[in-house]
């Protein structure tokens, strides 16, 4: 047991919500305003569009019957741009409009409710706009506009890659392509209690809501499997080579699938089926694999196997070298899988010393590959091969149907923790979340378990003017770091997964000569590490690890190379003849080691949730002094939250505290929670240098049609804490007013004394790192340095629950917040002092 061991504090109120009450005054768009000042020429420009519209739906229906077509679905596609802030998605039924999914900031791909062919609905309410009856008689003026054509579907639907060659698309050649099809309902808002309405009256109502609830969502598995059965018999046809490669993956809202289909078809896909919202080309997710430099191994040296109950970790990679003595005591072998059709072995069969045998001794060794004694493992590898010999994905396997495969394998033997150190070569979209990422999000959601991802690697040289690999990034005079600014080295698919912890790389050495030098210095950021911001403005990636660096030669045209002074030592594969330990470089390698910590955490608490496990790695790491030496800003994108410690994440010292609180929450609910700080440790005649740090984590239901942090979760949840010297009573019944307000989140006066100066804040212009939000990530961490005297009796924190897109206010999600204080003098004793003060408030968390 550790000997300062981590302490679950106590909730010491749950605030009740209660009907919202006042609220700030809201304005109208120019636009809205313009459009209402001009009812007569707005309603008659959408009439025309309208019915234009429905004209070249009808051509289009006429030519697929003269060429012998079957018939699409009776959904008119529509494109419509909205008053964001005045119009609310979910009225567009009202226009008799489904809502396909939502893009940017006001837009919104549609399609005409089922048989409504003639847009009646969208007439009527025109026509009410137009002579001003009824109750929404002005709701059409939010309306702004409904595009015309088909242009608006290549430039919204369809991937960056196929957008640029759309025009060069062959009609004859095949393309295997990943289509998001929506299915999504509507669902009424929650029930309201009426004043005068009795109570057992009011649960009546909610149970007729929740039971209606049920039959509308069994409705929507009929709609999915409809709109299957449509795609089916409409696209993927024989005419079109086409060929479904996958069974259909399940999101909720929408599904995915991959197909095969030519490039005739494809056009008639992205142009003519109403509820597609998003066509991605098969990214094979290849790994480059490099020669490099071989370390000596020693003799003297002894495995031994993991404890029989020890974690156990799945691999998901390019197979495993199972026989390699540095980890073959380690391997599950009976449990190993090819996932590959075409390579019934598990071995790791790359070249260069192999992939999935090198992430495999990171996560077993971390940064220090025993030389002598006896080592027993800490954990028990399962094998799941993915990649080919290539290091690449095969197109029959599908990602979100692959990931929901291994997890539905190998959670029943007991493995909880997966590595997965695979990226696209491209950063990632953010608009919608990937079907990859999506995939990892619902089962974190569904199943509880921690996948443990790769931030992605820029490439040496791409010759790709929209993806630049370092080497053009330094022939068009963006250096090192400079070019790590550009978006095209933002993370790659699948590390903007929302509820996973994402790996950076950073330097571990550093190498010059007259001739070459590498990049970056000892923990900088390595050159090829993909960078932050994530999808919609989270945090991403969340840690770093050691991942080594490039050299590069001292000329205007430099040659990218490695050196083991700035390359991680690592296992490698034997089987063409080399040593068993060599070096390498890559966020592939970095990943494992976190994998290493989550490992060791969940050794310790064999019983630990994934938001235990992420919230407690993210609160064990830390910014260097090299990071520190950053943009803040910059710093956030390059190193997340930091290097994590797994000192800190395993155990306190006498001059550190940790508390930790994990619960579930509903939305416009808040959970208080207080700790007291005794009067000796906060002297006005001392000034030494405390460090707060908390990290909350949280996951909820997901929606792939959703854009925005907030919209892609069933609820999404923050903390916020005390001011300093205000009383845990007065923060109580502020938190409290919070709750109850319609606003969605709370406003805080910006550099009052009291306020705490966090470094990230909840507003993007709050903190001291500008242009970030905490709440915009599913994992928050905030810290602040504090001086003794700047302590009060006690620091109050509020969990707080918001709503998303889920509609069931009594539906909650987990959350997992720790809590971290820190005397900078190591001399200084706290830990016992401030246990004593909170005895009757906390308890060792075992």
């Amino acid at each position: 047991m550790a000997e300062f061991p981590h302490l679950k504090i106590k909730q010491s109120i749950e605030a009740k919500y209660r009907s919202p009450y006042g609220g700030g005054k809201k304005t109208k768009s120019p636009i809205t305003l313009g459009n209402l000042n001009d009812r007569s020429g707005h309603g008659k420009n959408l009439l025309n569009q309208t019915n234009r519209i429905i004209e070249e739906w009808e051509n289009v229906q006429k030519e697929r019957m003269e060429i012998g077509l079957p018939p699409l679905p009776e959904a008119i596609p529509l494109f419509l741009r909205i008053d964001p802030k005045g119009l609310k998605i979910d009225s567009l039924r009202g226009f008799g409009i489904e809502v396909i999914s939502v893009e940017d900031d006001g837009v919104i791909i549609g399609a005409s409710i089922e048989g409504d062919l003639q847009l009646k609905g969208l007439k009527k309410k025109i026509q009410a706009f137009l002579s001003e009856t009824g109750r929404d008689k002005d709701q059409v003026a939010k309306l702004w506009n409904i595009e015309e054509g088909y242009k608006w579907r290549i430039a919204n639907i369809l991937s960056d890659s196929l957008q640029e060659k759309w025009e060069r698309i062959e009609e004859d050649n095949i393309y295997i392509i990943d289509i998001g099809v929506s299915c999504s309902i509507l669902i009424s808002d929650y029930p309201s209690k009426d004043p005068e309405e009795t109570e057992n009256h009011y649960l009546l109502k909610v149970q007729r809501w929740k039971d209606k609830k049920v039959q509308i969502e069994i409705k929507r598995d009929e709609i999915a499997l409809k709109r299957q059965t449509q795609l089916e018999q409409s696209f993927i046809l024989e005419t079109y080579l086409a060929e479904r490669l996958t069974s259909y993956q399940d999101f909720g809202d929408s599904f995915g699938v991959r197909i095969k289909i030519n490039g005739k078809g494809l056009k008639d896909l992205v142009l003519n089926y109403s509820y597609l919202f998003e066509v991605n080309e098969y990214d094979p997710y290849l790994i480059d694999s490099f020669p490099n430099e071989q370390m000596e191994e020693q003799n003297e040296l002894d495995f031994v196997s993991p404890d029989q109950n020890a974690p156990r970790i799945c691999v998901i990679d390019s197979g495993i070298q199972e026989n390699h003595r540095y980890i073959t005591d380690a391997i599950l072998t009976k449990h190993s899988k090819s996932y590959i059709t075409e390579e019934s072995s598990t071995a790791d069969l790359v070249s260069n010393g192999g992939h999935g045998t090198k992430v495999t001794g990171a996560v077993l060794f971390s940064n220090s590959i025993p030389r002598s004694g006896t080592y027993q493992h800490h954990s028990w590898i399962m094998n799941a091969k993915v990649l080919n010999k290539y290091n690449s994905l095969p197109y029959e396997l599908y990602p979100p149907h692959l990931m929901q495969r291994i997890v539905y394998d190998y959670l029943p033997l007991n493995s909880r923790l997966y590595n997965v150190s695979i990226n696209s070569q491209f950063p990632c979209r953010t608009k919608h979340m990937s079907d990859w990422s999506a995939s990892i999000d619902k089962l974190i959601w569904e199943r509880d378990v921690l996948f443990v991802i790769s931030a992605g690697n820029i490439g040496r040289r791409t010759n790709d003017p929209f993806n630049p690999g370092i080497k053009e990034h330094l022939l068009a005079s963006r250096n090192y770091p400079t070019f790590l600014n550009e978006k095209s080295t933002r993370i790659a698919n699948p590390a903007q997964s929302f509820f996973s912890l994402t790996v950076g790389s950073i330097c571990n050495g550093e190498f010059e000569d007259e001739n070459w030098k590498s990049f970056g210095t000892t923990d900088e950021i390595s050159s090829f590490s993909r960078t932050g911001l994530g999808i919609w403005g989270s945090i991403k990636p969340d840690v770093v690890e050691y991942g080594g660096d490039w050299i590069g030669e001292k000329n205007s045209n430099p040659n990218l190379s490695s050196r083991h002074e700035a390359s991680v030592e690592l296992i490698q594969s034997t089987l063409e003849g080399i040593p068993a330990i060599g070096t390498d470089i890559g966020t592939s390698f970095a990943t494992p080691k976190v994998t290493h910590i989550a490992a060791k955490i969940l050794s310790q608490w064999t019983n630990a949730s994934s938001l235990f496990i992420r919230a407690l790695v993210t609160q064990s790491a830390r910014w260097s002094e090299k990071a520190n030496g950053y943009n803040p800003f910059n710093a956030l994108r390059y190193f997340g939250y930091g290097l994590p410690s797994l000192e800190r994440a395993l155990d306190n010292s006498k001059s550190r505290i940790t508390f930790v609180a994990e619960n579930t929450i509903q939305a416009k609910k808040a959970h208080i929670y207080s700790f007291k700080i005794p009067e000796e440790l906060r002297r006005q005649g001392d000034s030494h240098i405390f460090l707060l740090e908390v990290s909350l984590a949280y996951k909820a239901n997901i929606r792939r049609t959703r854009k925005g942090s907030h919209s892609y979760v069933s609820a999404w949840v923050d903390w916020m804490s005390s001011k300093l010297g205000e009383s845990e009573k007065v923060f109580q019944e502020r938190v409290t007013d919070y709750t109850n307000s319609e606003e969605d989140e709370f406003i805080e006066e910006e550099e009052t004394p009291e306020v705490i100066q966090w470094t990230i804040r909840e507003q993007k212009d709050w903190g001291k790192i500008k242009g970030v939000k905490r709440n915009d990530s599913s994992l928050q961490k905030d810290w602040v340095y504090l001086k003794s005297f700047e302590l009060t009796e006690s620091i109050s924190f509020a969990v707080v629950g918001h709503k998303g897109w889920e509609k069931d206010l009594e539906q909650e999600v987990p959350y997992c917040m720790f809590i971290s204080l820190e005397c900078l003098n190591s001399e200084i004793s706290i830990y016992k002092k401030i246990q004593a003060e909170n005895e009757a408030n906390v308890e060792i968390e075992i």
